[in-house]
């Protein structure tokens, strides 16, 4: 049997206070916390409300801090869940924008700093399915046994520059938002929210159970959702998959609720497709604007409280209810009276990454599926060096670093659909790699086989070209002026976005950052994910590294991707390890590594940060390919956490 992973604790910081007490006075009285906006002018907007934390000083906007945020919500949650200080425990932290649009892998190291956490730091950036993602990805690591505590959740801060790029999007509503009703439109907010997730222990009264989770990918817009609303389908599918229930047995659903007419009517379509029943839903949206990548994990803490209580949260201002919505959105300005068996939480984002939550009260047995071995199908590099393997290969036994800039990529050359402008470095860089891999593997993405087919990216800055002109963009014409298109590319997971995207690859999409092991870290996790889950058949996982404009300490970039697949191939990913921060001995000793004819590190790449593992890899591999070695040890040590592969011939 599966274990029982359960949330011990709780913490929450967002617009209607600071603490679990403060949110559910809130969601009793009907309350929310949306008011205009004193930290940073507004006045040139046609909205002026937000939904900011209340906490913080006005009068000094420079105090307003992600990790300040963050870090009132997660010892909350600490406190609450009354760990055993002796037990490992990890940190995964979900965000949009880091810490002022940087600091990506650091944000989530500062946390387990601040509750003491010694276990892996992952930082999950998917835009704003990130923390519900990330709490996903927190009970994985308690079943593999890397950790026996997750503390896991997310955090934004609203900046003048993130709701000047919502406003030259036209997706702001003019007033409260009004999730399912009117009038349409989206009101931001900020706030960080944090859950203790461990195995279930005897005396442990938990919150609720995590029964599971899925992911998937829209593979349509940077921004819109498919209007189809199938992404959020497959989401919800692989979730039930995942957590062995059938949809019938759903109550609730927390919808991810925006207020704008594209994303109402999609997740509406979406629910009513893999519900027939039509379980309740509402949005707590309404309650605390849109908190971002933190939103998630905030509405899961409202949800928590209110099953607590043996009710579901309302929708506020879903009365009447709009053209195309749900024609019962809990609209009663208080809590409702309902026994809830089992819940979900969707969340969707810019780049169509879409995640679901299973959430339930009773223990539930599930069945541990049989572990399915993993290959190497395909390797693609995008370099200084090149775009083929050979190249990197002959480089590094020439001892010639991984330096430069990459140049003469033509997207369109590799990927028929590539647009010819609006398409950032990051972006090619991604897609150029992600196409070479799926050739060499031959692989044809094509029918049923692109719902089945995901990408996992490590990436660990925003791309450098598309910020520079974002900012540019507010120099020369004032924050009015703001470019939309850069805007949009100004989250993480924008170059997988796209990728996914033009390569239509529907399945499951991550993307994570953990410094120089991000690029391993991806690749490992897509291992994971087909090894021991049944929702897709070739995830294509890698790094991805673009020199910024103006650091010239940065001097190495381009992509390293893998295609991995369940399919017999003639390299298998034999074992693989993850362990806390610079402690490799205990990630190579979990990959179950023997004697090894070779082991490659990150040197090999020089300046490139996520990358640069996912390069070693694929070194790895093309090692095992070319007959020189039977079995080669991939191994990255970083402040984030530490990674190892063992890649062989297969049956060596």
């Amino acid at each position: 049997m599966r274990p029982d992973i359960v949330i011990s604790g709780a913490g929450v910081a967002c617009a209607v206070g600071t603490g679990c007490d403060a949110l559910w006075e809130a969601l009793q009285a009907g309350r929310d916390g949306l008011r205009g906006v004193e930290r940073f002018p507004v006045n040139e907007f046609n909205t002026r409300v937000a939904g900011l934390w209340p906490q913080w000083d006005h009068t000094k906007p420079e105090a307003c801090t992600a990790l300040e945020l963050a870090t009132a919500a997660a010892r909350e949650a600490w406190r609450k869940a009354k760990v055993d200080g002796t037990r490992r425990v990890a940190v995964i932290v979900g965000t949009c924008f880091g810490e002022q649009y940087t600091g990506f892998s650091e944000l989530a190291q500062n946390v387990g700093k601040a509750i003491g956490a010694t276990g892996p730091c992952v930082t999950v950036s998917t835009a704003c399915s990130s923390s519900t993602t990330a709490i996903g990805l927190g009970r994985d690591l308690i079943e593999e046994g890397v950790a026996d505590v997750v503390i896991a959740g997310g955090v934004d801060v609203l900046t003048r520059q993130v709701f000047a790029g919502f406003h030259a999007l036209g997706t702001l509503s003019t007033g409260k938002c009004a999730p399912f009703g009117d009038p349409p439109g989206m009101t931001l907010g900020e706030g960080a929210g944090f859950v203790v997730l461990e195995a279930n222990a005897s005396g442990l009264t938990p919150m609720a159970r995590v029964l599971g989770y899925g992911l998937s990918g829209d593979a349509h817009h940077e921004t819109s959702p498919d209007p189809s609303g199938s992404g959020v389908v497959r989401a919800i599918r692989s979730a039930l998959a995942d957590a062995q229930l059938d949809g019938t047995t759903i109550d609730y659903v927390s919808a991810h609720g925006t207020g704008t007419d594209s994303n109402d009517a999609a997740e509406w379509l979406a629910v009513r497709t893999a519900f027939p029943h039509q379980p309740l839903i509402s949005s707590t949206k309404s309650f605390f604007g849109h908190a971002q990548g933190a939103a998630g994990v905030i509405e899961v803490a409202a949800l928590l409280l209110c099953l607590q209580h043996g009710t579901v949260p309302p929708t506020l201002r879903a009365k009447p209810p709009r053209a195309g919505a749900p024609s019962d959105a809990v609209a009663d300005g208080k809590p409702r009276a309902v026994k809830v068996r089992h819940a979900v939480k969707l969340s969707a984002a810019f780049g169509g990454a879409n995640s679901a939550l299973v959430l339930g009260e009773q223990p539930w047995q599930r069945q541990q599926l049989e572990r399915r071995p993993v290959y190497v199908a395909g390797l693609g590099t995008v370099s200084a060096l090149g775009l083929d393997v050979p190249s990197l290969v002959a480089a590094f036994e020439r001892g010639q670093p991984l330096e430069g800039a990459v140049t003469g990529l033509d997207l369109r050359e590799l990927v028929r659909s590539a647009p010819v402008r609006d398409v950032d470095l990051s972006a090619q860089f991604a897609t150029a790699a992600a196409a070479l891999a799926l050739a060499d593997a031959k692989i044809n993405v094509r029918g049923p086989l692109r719902d089945r087919t995901g990408l996992f990216t490590g990436n660990t800055q925003m791309p450098a070209k598309s910020v520079d002109a974002c900012v540019s963009s507010m120099d020369k014409r004032g924050i009015l002026g703001i470019a939309a298109v850069p805007f949009t590319h100004m989250v993480l997971n924008a170059p997988a976005g796209l990728a996914a995207k033009l390569l239509s690859l529907k399945g499951p999409l991550l993307v994570l950052s953990a410094g120089r092991s991000s690029g391993l870290l991806a690749i490992l996790r897509a291992a994971q994910h087909l090894s021991m889950r049944r929702c897709a058949d070739v995830i294509v996982a890698g790094g991805i590294d673009e020199r910024p404009v103006k650091d010239p300490g940065i001097t190495a970039e381009g992509a390293a991707f893998a295609a991995l697949t369940c399919e017999p191939r003639d390299v298998v990913l034999e074992g693989w390890g993850t362990a806390g921060p610079n402690d490799p001995a205990t990630a190579i000793a979990r990959a179950g590594c023997g004697p090894v004819d070779f082991t490659f590190d990150c040197s090999f790449a020089g300046s490139a940060e996520a990358a640069s593992s996912a390069f070693a890899f694929l070194l790895a591999a093309a090692r095992i390919r070319s007959g020189t070695a039977r079995r080669v040890l991939v191994v990255s040590a970083s402040d984030s956490l530490s990674c190892a592969a063992v890649l062989a011939t297969p049956g060596a």
